[in-house]
């Protein structure tokens, strides 16, 4: 076996020792014409938040310290060491470390060449659900509204709402989706993308389950939804 290795084109790599040589980062393990293998650490609440597919590259997460939680547009799973999937060429996903301590995993990836498989392709579906947030159209409109909002996930009790691309909310969120939004009045309904309330596990919302926290600038509004998170908690234990 060590004369085998020795051959040109064997490439081998040990894990435990990226780690330990070069701390925190996207470590190249392996690489040839049709693949590469990588090791990451991912800090707690970083990843690649926004769905996006690789149309020429297969792919397969696997966890080795810490937990993966990677969404397809079918649900989501959490991937505990030891534990991976494989991400099929044009499959929509995106992987988040959603806990407090360092994720470190293994990318496998096929089609390496340029333009092939390290090419990204966006998705992000903004189906309509049955779910909507109220909000005072004077808290977001000093600015102006166009013909949507943005909505993102701050984090698992609280999404924010404005009409604009905001740089500090896009370094902090989870998950950002364009929405529509309907005129009631003096305020405005947006309504949740439908990705976006399964991700909070949300089928409806009435008035009483959230409570609004508006910026001074009037661009933005926070909304804590811990109140519809109780209500669940509260109807599930009497079920």
């Amino acid at each position: 076996m060590a004369d085998d290795q020795k051959q040109p084109g064997l490439q081998t790599f040990d894990i435990s020792a990226e780690h330990e040589n070069n701390g925190r980062s996207n470590r190249n393990l392996a690489r040839s014409a049709n693949c590469y293998i990588n090791c990451f650490e991912v800090e707690p609440r970083a990843g690649e938040t926004r769905v996006h597919s690789h149309p020429d590259s297969d792919q397969i997460l696997f966890a080795i310290e810490g937990d993966c939680t990677v969404e397809g547009l079918t649900g989501r799973y959490v991937l505990h060491p030891n534990q991976g999937v494989l991400v099929p060429a044009g499959t929509n996903y995106s992987f988040t470390n959603t806990t407090e301590k360092p994720l470190i995993f293994l990318s496998l990836r096929t089609c390496t060449e340029e333009g092939s498989g390290g090419r990204r392709v966006a998705y992000v579906p903004s189906v309509p659900s049955d779910v909507g947030i109220k909000v005072p159209e004077a808290q977001m409109s000093s600015q102006g509204i166009g013909s949507h909002l943005y909505v993102y996930a701050l984090d698992e009790r609280t999404i924010g709402i404005s009409p604009l691309l905001l740089d500090d909310w896009n370094r902090a969120t989870i998950l950002r989706m364009e929405c529509t939004y309907e005129k009631m009045g003096d305020s405005i309904v947006a309504v949740l993308p439908e990705r976006l309330a399964d991700w909070y596990r949300l089928d409806d919302l009435t008035d009483g389950d959230y409570t609004l926290s508006p910026d001074p600038n009037g661009t933005r509004v926070t909304v804590d939804i811990t109140p519809a998170i109780e209500r669940q908690i509260r109807q599930a234990s009497h079920v």
